[in-house]
């Protein structure tokens, strides 16, 4: 039969010996019956007793394997005692077919010692079983619920001893009755376990199972009375089927509790109060039971017995008192953790508008500032998200400096922040935060300068939704604005706020109807003076000819996510003019760049599409230059990520503006780039102070060392050019040499015609 178990898949072990174990009960039940109609071989009743118990050992060995750690201990434990079990089964079969003649039911001194090893053994096992929580508070109403079934078995113990002293055994009465209250004892430990271990390794059907089959054993003495005119049939014997069912039947929830045994709930876990206790209700129910039962028999109620409900009585009065107050701490818990972001500790977005009603029904003036921290996506991204909390807590600690007595400080979404002053600070506090928040804040071991953009909306006794949306409305405008600055709201701002939406509209329907364009603007070498590559630049002009500014659509595409479907028209545009001028010009073709935005390096598909672009149009990869900008890609991440699987497909990387991005240098590290494109402000420093060209110097300096091609932005004169020239820069562009033209324009500066001028 072991081996067959072994082969048996977990389903099957645990099915065949639930299965065995009812055979085992249905069995004895059936010789029970016909035992007490025709006499039966003493020893049959005792082939499915100790089968049962038998099968019960295999099944927790099954488990056993089947887990690890302090749950493998527990069910070899059990395993061990239920051996003993049938152990002390097969010696009280022996002892029923050596007994002599008058002794019934017959159990010797050894099996009942045996017996009693058998049930410590196994409430041994369910002591060593780990509940988890390890609260005062759950502690104390454990310790309580222990106390209050040890009282109430005690008063039934008392009774017992008056009850079951007549019962005949092979044994001294006292031996019997101390050998069964011990046994009994065991079985109470086991469920006073099973009623407070909410928070432990074992799912709770598990534990009841086995506190089920450990309150069988005491039952094996009223039996033996209630069966003492049937010689042939045994109380142990009745008892020990059922016990063993019930082990399998707590194997099989085990083995569907795994992987992942179910737990109570966290939050009451950490506050120390259990979901549910039925141990004062049944204690009480059992001895009120008792007492009835006694007084109905007797007509008297003893000393002892009225003397120890009472003790129950008060007892549980304590423990409802201590549970109350779990409950009081539990239901100020759940109420703080409704009010208050878990992060950061400070109150959240239901909060903080809850205040603003509380005030406004008061009658006070209001200052609402709402806060967004710029660029924390790329922080988070780049340091790890314990660095990005550790920024939140920190962040949300100085705005409470700032703000002081009087202010509400709240977090109201992942980089969100509120602050609610009385309207009398409206003129210094925002500018006291804008000042407090352009400080750097340590975050582990990096010191991190953060930009914030802060909405601001004061009314006199406002509608709530009012002062709220007004606030956002102004943060929306801090925000496009970029840097770190505070717009205060005003009715222009509605406005704004209205045209932007019904720009968002129309941006769709100019794309589905062709009105956007590229214009180029040609980067030149500085020595020859030919174009050696072009910027493509993308332009929207109505169908009614009206012409609307990048610096207005960019970013009304950037919210709305239609960047994405337009940058991906950018790409195709481009590289398609790029393969025509190619296999036009051959090798005196100008190369291409587009501009990719932050939003788009966010897109996984974006390397497919530059994929496809380049093979619709069968252009060179080495032909197209993708600009990105440092802060784009200086939080790491999906956005890194993204620009290292365009550089494998053979394009060239470009960072726009460099040096005045995050940590620049560093990035250099990280970022396989090949053309760093110098900000027009360095530029513009240039034939002044030796100090302001040191940067210009210190740029070219690196890319030569790191063998990066240098491209200087935004060049306006002839004597700029001259003096990058004699710096040793060798590509520019600029108004000076061309502003943004049409791709047939392009084609008139090519190397067909007469170079660009350097005039």
């Amino acid at each position: 039969m072991t081996r067959a178990w072994e082969r048996a898949g977990p389903d099957r072990r645990i099915r065949f010996a639930v299965t065995a174990a009812t055979v085992a009960v249905v069995a004895e039940v059936a010789l029970t019956a016909a035992g007490l109609v025709a006499g039966l071989p003493p020893l049959l009743v005792w082939l499915p007793a100790v089968a049962g118990v038998v099968m019960a050992a295999q099944a927790c060995l099954f488990a056993a394997a089947d887990t690890h750690g302090a749950l493998r201990r527990f069910w070899r434990r059990l395993a061990a005692g239920l051996a003993v079990i049938a152990l002390a089964g097969c010696s009280q079969a022996v002892d029923v077919a050596t007994a002599p003649q008058g002794v019934l039911p017959p159990m010797s001194q050894r099996t009942l010692l045996t017996y009693v090893a058998a049930v410590l053994v196994l409430a041994l096992a369910v002591l060593r079983l780990p509940t988890g929580s390890r609260h005062w508070r759950h502690r104390l109403t454990e310790a309580q619920d222990i106390a209050i079934v040890m009282v109430a078995a005690a008063v039934a113990a008392a009774q017992y001893l008056r009850s079951f002293t007549d019962v005949s055994s092979g044994v001294p009465a006292s031996w019997l009755n101390l050998g069964m209250l011990a046994i009994g004892a065991a079985g109470l430990i086991a469920v006073v376990k099973s009623m407070v271990a909410g928070h432990g390794l074992l799912a709770r059907p598990v534990l009841w199972y086995g506190a089920a089959a450990g309150a069988l054993g005491p039952l094996s003495v009223p039996m033996m009375s209630v069966l003492k005119p049937w010689p042939h049939l045994n109380g142990s014997a009745v008892v020990l089927p059922a016990a063993g069912l019930l082990f399998c039947l707590a194997v099989r929830e085990q083995i569907r509790a795994a992987p992942a045994p179910r737990r109570s709930s966290g939050n009451l876990a950490k506050v120390g109060v259990r979901r549910d206790s039925y141990v004062p209700l049944v204690a009480t129910t059992l001895t009120t039971g008792l007492l009835l039962t006694v007084y109905l028999r007797t007509g008297d109620l003893p000393p002892i017995l009225l003397g120890g409900a009472a003790v129950l009585m008060m007892m549980v009065v304590a423990r409802q008192a201590v549970a109350l107050s779990g409950q009081a701490a539990l239901l100020g818990r759940l109420a703080h953790q409704a009010s208050h972001d878990t992060l950061t500790g400070l109150p959240n977005r239901r909060a903080f508008t809850a205040a603003i009603e509380d005030r406004v029904a008061d009658g006070e003036d209001l200052t609402v500032l709402l806060l967004d921290i710029n660029a924390f996506g790329a922080i988070n991204d780049g340091l790890g998200a314990a660095s990005g909390d550790a920024l939140l807590r920190a962040y949300g600690e100085r705005l409470l400096a700032t703000a002081g007595a009087g202010a509400l400080v709240a977090r109201l979404g992942s980089d969100e922040f509120g602050l609610l002053a009385p309207a009398g600070r409206a003129g210094t506090l925002p500018e006291q935060v804008l000042t407090a928040t352009r400080l750097p804040l340590e975050i582990n071991g990096h010191d991190l300068l953060m930009e914030t953009a802060i909405g601001v909306a004061t009314a006199a006794a406002p509608q709530t939704g009012d002062v709220f949306r007004r606030a956002e409305v102004a943060l929306r405008a801090a925000s496009a604005a970029g840097g770190h600055r505070v717009v205060c709201y005003d009715t222009l701002l509605d406005q704004q706020s209205g045209t932007h939406a019904r720009l968002a509209a129309e941006l769709r329907h100019a794309l589905d109807d062709g009105e956007f364009h590229l214009l180029y603007q040609p980067i030149i070498d500085l020595g020859s003076g030919h174009v050696t590559s072009v910027e493509s630049l993308i332009r929207w002009q109505r169908a009614d000819g009206r012409v609307v500014s990048p610096a207005d659509f960019i970013p009304v595409a950037e919210e709305t996510g239609l960047i994405v479907e337009l940058g991906a028209w950018v790409i195709d545009t481009a590289s398609a003019q790029a393969a025509d001028w190619h296999d036009r010009h051959g090798p005196h073709a100008p190369k291409v760049a587009v501009n990719v935005s932050a939003r788009q390096l966010l897109d996984p598909a974006l390397p497919r599409t530059v994929a496809a672009a380049l093979a619709r149009h069968s252009l060179p990869p080495h032909r197209l230059t993708v600009e990105l900008t440092e802060t784009a890609v200086f939080g790491g991440g999906p956005a890194l990520a993204t620009v290292r699987a365009l550089a494998e497909l053979g394009v060239a990387i470009a960072l726009d503006d460099f040096g005045t991005g995050h940590s620049s240098l560093s990035l250099l590290r990280t970022c396989p780039v090949d053309v760093l494109k110098v900000d027009k402000s360095f530029i513009d420093g240039l034939n002044g102070a030796p100090e302001q060209e040191a940067i210009a110097v210190a740029l070219s300096g690196i890319a030569t060392s790191l063998h990066l091609r240098t491209v200087a932005e935004g060049v306006e004169t002839a004597a700029q050019a001259d003096r990058l020239r004699d710096l040793g820069y060798h590509h520019a562009q600029g108004f000076h040499f061309s502003r943004p033209i049409p791709a047939d324009a392009v084609d008139a500066l090519l190397p067909a015609a007469e170079p660009a001028a350097l005039r």
